[in-house]
């Protein structure tokens, strides 16, 4: 017993050491100056740092959640948006249609990464739940 809350322990202060919230003062400039280009109408933000990557949550618009991470010299990495099913491409749509007819859409989210852009989109038919990652042609890259 006293192994397991010594081993739960220890992977409770390695996920803490391994990202931190920072205040927004810790972040280098040029990295705030290159998210409120980004993001002008960010609120709600909330800096973090994991080997030398910042990550930004934010709120835009009517409450829509993002994440976006940054190098250290300000270039944008990746950006995940919250979305929903009437935001999706059509080739997406349908793709999920026809590969999953019976299934729900739940939860929806952009993921863009330089020119790059994926959909993680959740589909749901009872209690079976089916993570799926599309590109915008509707081609199902990844399952889980």
């Amino acid at each position: 017993m006293k192994k397991q809350f010594l081993s739960i322990g220890l992977l409770f202060a390695v996920g803490l050491l391994s990202a931190q919230d920072i205040p927004a003062g810790e972040v280098p400039s040029v990295v705030i100056n290159q998210f409120h280009i980004d993001f002008p109408k960010a609120k709600d933000i909330e800096w973090e740092l994991k080997n030398d990557t910042y990550k930004v949550e934010f709120e835009q618009g009517w409450g829509k959640d993002f994440d976006a991470w940054y190098t250290a010299d300000g270039k944008s990495i990746k950006v995940k948006e919250e979305t929903t099913k009437s935001e999706l491409p059509k080739a997406v749509v349908t793709a999920i249609q026809k590969s999953y007819p019976s299934h729900k859409i739940e939860d929806v989210e952009k993921i863009t990464e330089g020119e790059k852009v994926t959909y993680k989109v959740e589909v749901e038919k009872r209690d079976l739940e089916q993570t799926l990652f599309l590109n915008e042609e509707g081609t199902i890259i990844d399952k889980k």
